[in-house]
């Protein structure tokens, strides 16, 4: 059993002294500096990531002896690879949205789902028309048209819905997404049928056994060639976003989208091609984490989209970079947590980031931009 005698009473009080901490160096230190807001932004920054190290330290001290702790800790750890490089996809497609037009997508996790729901069709279309084909290509075709089948869908949303709209405010097209999540959930089964289907692994196989810093760990082979996809495709994302025109006008649209349509920049193409992008990135997710669920349902991503928007909170909508970090993060404490406090532990991550967030309403890497006028 762990040891879990004075827990949360070490993580409390640990807490309570960085708060006491703060706020006297807040009196005694702050008011003398002339960039006030930038020495708190840091040292915020700072005790957060203590308090996170605390609770990490804390969570490997309750681990018994007689099951060789470090080991034990690496390989829970590892045992959340595959929802962390779904959850980082998922969450990458909600902050691309957000930051081309300005709004949250509540139907992210429904437009997943369709993916997820294609990908099954193939793989029975696949399964019955070409019989000696291997399981890992025919999921990965299936994989490919699922998410091509959001990429359209996400495009669809955008260039059909939300600009026919009348004068559309940004909660204006929050609800028009609540409003999708509605039409989504009656119409995937009037299209795909209610007869469950199911979505195979990548690949199966014999756990993968290796050895870091002296620590005898194993992967699953699916989950290493999640993670082999997550790379890559968000590699590739991200080299778009850094050398493209379209990745230049990502950057000009979320810095000003008036000004970034007045200098040239076809800001309508950048949005669709975004809400296309975040929409493929939902259907490799769904596709991805289909197997671990009995059949594919339309509630199947609404965890991980609520996960996701915890993680771009958290991380900080204005950067990819922190909510990327958030979607690492938040598997892992949860994984962890459930040692602890079984049943509780999704309650626990979210508290903390509410806590983190009433301090930091910007999130851990997000940042106030001045604005001329």
């Amino acid at each position: 059993m762990f040891i879990t005698e004075g827990f949360w009473r070490s993580i409390i009080l640990f807490i309570l002294g960085l708060v006491v901490v703060y706020f006297i160096l807040n009196v005694t230190v702050f008011k003398k500096l002339q960039n006030k807001s930038k020495a708190q932004n840091i040292l915020l920054n700072v005790f957060v990531f203590l308090g996170v190290l605390f609770l990490f330290y804390k969570l490997y001290s309750v681990i018994p002896e007689i099951i060789n702790p470090p080991q034990f800790y690496a390989q829970n750890i590892l045992n959340r690879t595959l929802y962390v490089c779904v959850l980082a996809l998922a969450t990458t497609g909600i902050v691309l949205i957000f930051k081309t037009s300005n709004t949250t997508n509540f139907a992210q996790g429904m437009i997943g789902a369709v993916g997820a729901f294609v990908a099954a069709k193939l793989v029975i279309y696949f399964t019955a028309t070409y019989t000696t084909m291997g399981n890992t290509p025919m999921i990965l075709l299936a994989l490919v048209g699922g998410a091509l089948v959001a990429f359209l869908l996400g495009v669809f949303v955008d260039v059909v819905i939300i600009r026919n709209s009348k004068m559309p405010t940004v909660v204006g097209k929050q609800m028009i997404t609540m409003g999708l999540v509605l039409i989504f959930t009656g119409v995937i089964p009037l299209i795909f049928g209610t007869i469950p289907m199911s979505v195979p692994k990548l690949v199966y196989g014999d756990n993968i056994a290796f050895t870091l810093l002296g620590l005898e760990l194993v992967i699953t082979p699916n989950a290493l060639a999640a993670l082999v996809i997550t790379i890559v495709v968000l590699g590739i994302l991200f080299i778009m976003l850094r050398v493209t025109k379209w990745g230049l006008g990502v950057r000009a649209t979320a810095s000003n989208e008036v000004v970034a349509s007045m200098m040239g920049v076809n800001t309508k193409m950048i949005t669709a091609m975004s809400w296309g992008i975040a929409g493929l990135l939902g259907g490799i997710a769904a596709t991805m984490w289909a197997p671990n669920t009995s059949s594919v349902g339309v509630d199947l991503m609404i965890p991980t989209q609520v996960n996701g928007f915890m993680a771009a909170i958290l991380g900080g909508f204005g950067s990819f970079v922190g909510p990327l970090i958030s979607s690492m993060l938040i598997p892992v404490l949860t994984g962890l947590l459930s040692f602890v406090a079984l049943g509780w532990e999704n309650a626990v991550v979210y508290a903390v980031i509410l806590a983190i967030v009433l301090f930091k309403p910007l999130g851990l890497f997000g940042k106030q931009v001045a604005k001329k006028v």
